[in-house]
């Protein structure tokens, strides 16, 4: 019979102590990019000042067209389902004269409402292939990456700050609309409107302008390789 010691396998030695990071750590390491040049720099500010005020005149000017669109619309289809169907309301026939239209005129509204449209949109994609054109001409890495990623963010921006402003947006359509039909073309109630139209366009214009460069230069930064 054999001894039951003799059968057991030798000790394995202890394994050594890990002192190492697991196998499944990953270094952690910091992406450096290096600062723009500075005519990189200033080319990605010009190219972010005139792309997001072209970009967002034009879409604000789609924006405006559909709004008004839907505007006339509501009046044409109150006109339609009303009593005197025949006419069009006071407030659109008011308007409509002010603009030195007949009732029997009233397509060119539809037109001109489709017309802005089309050139708004074209003037959005022109800001967008205007600041990428500004980029060629520097040595900026990815500049389609860097026009379309500060595109998104700058629209995006502006798409929650319009549910901020949009609120104020219908008194002062209400106050365009009754200077017009009141006064016409023309008179004290039309000048005041133009005179608060130029000065907040006068600011958007800056603050958009601002807004881009900033962003646009960001993206430089950001979408830049490594060093």
């Amino acid at each position: 019979m054999s001894n039951p010691a003799q059968t057991l396998p030798p000790a394995q030695p202890a394994p050594a102590p890990v002192t190492g990071p697991p196998v499944y750590a990953y270094a952690n390491q910091r992406v450096v990019r290096p600062p723009l040049p500075k005519a990189t720099r200033n080319r990605a500010f010009l190219a972010g000042a005139v792309s997001n005020t072209l970009l967002t005149a034009g879409l604000t000017i789609v924006l405006l067209s559909c709004l008004f669109a839907v505007y006339a619309a509501m009046l044409a289809f109150v006109a339609e389902v009303s009593e005197s169907s025949s006419a069009p309301t006071p407030l659109f026939d008011s308007v409509l004269r002010s603009l030195g239209l007949s009732p029997d005129q009233a397509w060119a509204v539809w037109v001109s409402f489709l017309v802005a449209a089309l050139l708004g949109a074209a003037l959005a994609a022109a800001g967008i292939w205007i600041g990428r054109v500004i980029l060629r001409t520097t040595d900026i890495d990815r500049p389609w990456a860097v026009t379309w990623s500060a595109s998104g963010i700058l629209v995006g921006a502006g798409l929650l700050a319009s549910t901020v402003v949009s609120p104020a947006a219908v008194p002062f359509a209400t106050i365009v609309v009754a200077a017009f039909a009141a006064n016409g073309i023309g008179g004290w109630g039309t000048g005041l409107v133009l005179a608060l139209f130029i000065a907040i366009w006068i600011a958007s214009v800056a603050v958009y302008a601002v807004a881009g460069s900033l962003v646009w230069w960001w993206m430089a930064h950001a979408l830049r390789r490594s060093a």
